[in-house]
């Protein structure tokens, strides 16, 4: 019962002792064996070239929906105002009298342009998150999870299960 006891405890040490990257809410750093690192650090970080590859086109589906949301955004924070303005009323010297001008406002359709850019980069910014964490799930699964290893030696008077870290 000792040695079951020894070696479910060598077991759970080794275990406890695992290296996993996690990645931070944002999704813009991870922490690897401590120290955190940014995203664009993958390629140096990450050894598995199908995690690369994940991450490599979650980035570029984030950087376009930041590029297509920030445009969405221009073209709406432009056209509200305009579409918002009230009527142009001008006064009239012959009579005396204001008059309605009516002027077509092109506020509207930037304000509806612009949310089907935001509506275009919302669904990709979600895509690129699922890749990112997809990658690093990936690179967890397939890693080592640490240096350490068990290793059997035979001595001259037996055998040995010694434990390297």
């Amino acid at each position: 019962m000792k040695k079951f006891f020894t070696l479910t405890g060598l077991l759970w040490v080794c275990l406890s002792f695992s290296q996993e990257i996690t990645l931070s809410k944002g999704g813009r750093k991870f922490e690897k064996d401590g120290i955190e690192y940014r995203i664009t650090d993958y390629k140096t970080q990450f050894t598995n070239p199908i995690a690369k590859n994940y991450i490599r086109e979650g980035r570029s589906y984030t950087t376009v929906s930041s590029v297509l949301g920030f445009c969405g955004g221009l073209l709406i924070g432009g056209g509200l105002p305009n579409a918002l303005s009230k009527q142009k009323y001008t006064f009239n010297l012959v009579n005396g009298n204001f008059n309605v001008v009516k002027e077509p406002k092109p506020g509207w359709t930037l304000v509806a342009v612009g949310g089907a850019v935001v509506a275009v980069a919302i669904p990709l910014a979600i895509i690129g998150k699922n890749k990112i964490q997809k990658g690093v799930k990936l690179e967890n699964q397939f890693s080592t999870s640490s240096q350490s290893y068990y290793q059997f030696d035979f001595t001259g008077n037996g055998m040995a299960l010694t434990y390297h870290f």
